[in-house]
């Protein structure tokens, strides 16, 4: 069918302006950079989320949310927290927590108060996520058998109350609990932010609980697995505007989610915008799990006066000395039990 011209030429106006808005829309997003060209990713973040590390068996293999079920998870979470910071019966029995029949439970050492874990579904490339893991489809990690038995305990290891080497590393303040020093650097139930310090020849990754500082090598060097540190030995180079880091040579102590010394950790850093650093991991062990596997987090910007705090972890902490002194008053208790 033939237009009149004013027809062609309208027709032909609205043909460039979408050619025009396809063209920004693949031009490279303006981002900080340093002066050397690379991304900045210098600053505060937080990568604080309720999305959880695996997903929930009622997603299967769902990686999105829709917005009812986010609706749903988000309300739960904040009507939970709405009945934890309500006023307290003034007349409940010692130790007695919100949630009905919690009378005189005192196993929870926190209220959430304390806590600082987020309470909003993480949203990756307009995605609400219904799991860090990504891969395999089904948000789980795939290990090689039955999981229990990754987390058996060192026969030779001290036991749980021999000594101080005996309780877990974050209990005794030399490494962040829950993965949050990493790699991979997940969040945890407070203090999750993240101080970046860049240079042309290092990156220094600060993590506020318990002050984990990680140095990554730039330049394309090889990590060095003979040296066991808490943290594995990071190495890293750039791949187009994305940091790629490589991590081997975890202590034989920092075990993550039942991996062995043969675990090697490959993360990938890209800041998409002045206020979001997507960041994924991926960890392979084939002693351990059957195949790689994947996560992916939003780091987001915090404002430009936040400071990074002082994590005093023990300090007028006594449990440590009160968990040790009760473990040889039992040992006693047993002694005598023995002898009558």
């Amino acid at each position: 069918m033939l237009f009149p011209k004013e027809y062609n030429n309208i027709f032909i106006g609205l043909l460039l302006a979408m050619v025009s808005v396809l063209a920004l829309a693949q031009e490279p997003m303006d981002i900080p950079r340093t002066v050397g060209g690379k991304p900045d990713l210098q600053g505060i973040w937080t990568n604080k989320t309720m999305t959880p590390l695996t997903r929930s068996r009622e997603f299967g293999e769902s990686r999105a949310l829709n917005l009812d079920q986010v609706a749903r998870l988000e309300s739960r979470r904040q009507e939970f927290l709405d009945a934890e910071f309500a006023d307290s019966d003034p007349d409940r029995v010692a130790g007695a927590g919100a949630q009905a029949g919690d009378d005189g439970n005192t196993d929870d050492g926190y209220n959430e108060f304390w806590k600082d874990e987020g309470s909003h579904i993480q949203v990756i490339n307009g995605e609400y996520r219904a799991s860090i893991v990504i891969d395999p489809p089904d948000g789980q990690i795939p290990y090689k058998g039955d999981p229990r038995a990754m987390f058996q305990r060192d026969p030779g290891a001290p036991g749980r109350s021999d000594g101080p080497e005996g309780r877990p590393l974050a209990e005794r303040c030399l490494l962040s609990f829950g993965s949050h020093s990493g790699p991979p650097m997940l969040p945890v139930m407070y203090n999750n932010n993240y101080q970046f310090i860049q240079t042309e020849d290092y990156v220094v990754i600060l993590a506020e609980m318990v002050h984990d500082a990680r140095i990554v090598r730039l330049g394309g060097q090889e990590p060095m697995s003979d040296m066991k540190k808490w943290m594995g030995d990071s190495v890293g180079y750039w791949d187009g505007d994305t940091l790629v880091v490589e991590t081997l040579g975890f202590h034989p102590q920092q075990s993550f989610r039942g991996a062995s010394e043969n675990l090697k950790i490959t993360e990938r850093f890209t800041r998409v915008s002045a206020s979001e650093i997507i960041y994924s991991f991926t960890l392979d062990d084939e002693t351990v799990f059957s195949k790689p596997w994947t996560g992916e987090l939003v780091f987001n910007a915090r404002p430009a006066d936040e400071t990074m705090y002082e994590y005093a972890c023990h300090e007028g902490n006594y449990a440590l000395a009160g968990i040790l002194a009760g473990a040889r008053q039992l040992e006693v208790m047993a002694e005598l039990e023995a002898e009558q």
